[in-house]
């Protein structure tokens, strides 16, 4: 498969921009079948979190790696919500970023989805990228005080509390909440939304299925 763009391609998107569409009526399936791999691959990820929670001996570790793999699956699916298309240039032609742009609009009105919505936070999301090198920037302004290099479970307080306390990853199970460089992350919405997103795509899946 070429993806490169063609001038064809962005005759194509100018289309299907101009008539007012956001996405061509039967290539919907295609979307809501891409938004609920999304959607199911973040919920066992959720899934599996909860699961290790009610192991004895499970580890911080363990913990924060499946809410780390939840995270980059949320990261996927928001995209089919929240993106702008980029800027145009010319690799991607003024056509194709307004395609983008409007069948990202037409997703998120579609499912519900507002700019409050959890899925367009992508900031624990961006933390984890290029982790190395803000661990780089991280270590070189934090000089002195109490260093945890391994995740460990607390309280998200703590960093306010104990201020000398420089928390690598710090998991607060109870509020939902995972600490990076002493940087708080709620992710209880964010769970609850994917959930939403999914039970919502599942059905349009369902629906466009039987009508064939």
């Amino acid at each position: 498969m070429n993806f490169q763009i063609t001038e064809e391609l962005s005759r194509r998107a100018k289309l299907v921009n101009d008539n007012g569409r956001n996405v061509i009526p039967h290539q919907d399936i295609f979307y809501y079948h891409s938004i609920l791999y999304s959607a199911e691959c973040a919920i066992n990820a959720f899934e599996k979190y909860e699961y290790f929670l009610t192991l004895k001996e499970v580890t911080p570790t363990h913990l924060v790696s499946s809410i780390h793999e939840a995270i980059s699956h949320v990261g996927s699916l928001s995209f089919y919500f929240f993106n702008t298309g980029g800027r145009a240039s010319k690799y991607k032609p003024q056509d194709i970023v307004d395609f983008i742009k409007n069948r990202s609009n037409s997703f998120r009105e579609e499912f519900n989805l507002n700019d409050d919505s959890a899925l367009k936070n992508r900031n624990l999301r961006n933390m984890f990228e290029h982790f190395d090198e803000k661990l780089d920037i991280y270590l070189l302004n934090t000089l002195a005080g109490t260093f945890y290099p391994m995740p460990k479970l607390g309280k998200h307080t703590d960093v306010e509390e104990k201020i000398l306390d420089k928390n690598f990853k710090l998991l607060d199970i109870k509020s939902k909440c995972l600490v990076l460089f002493n940087e708080k992350f709620f992710f209880g919405d964010m769970q609850k939304e994917v959930y939403d997103v999914y039970s919502l795509a599942y059905k349009k899946c369902y629906n466009i299925t039987n009508r064939s």
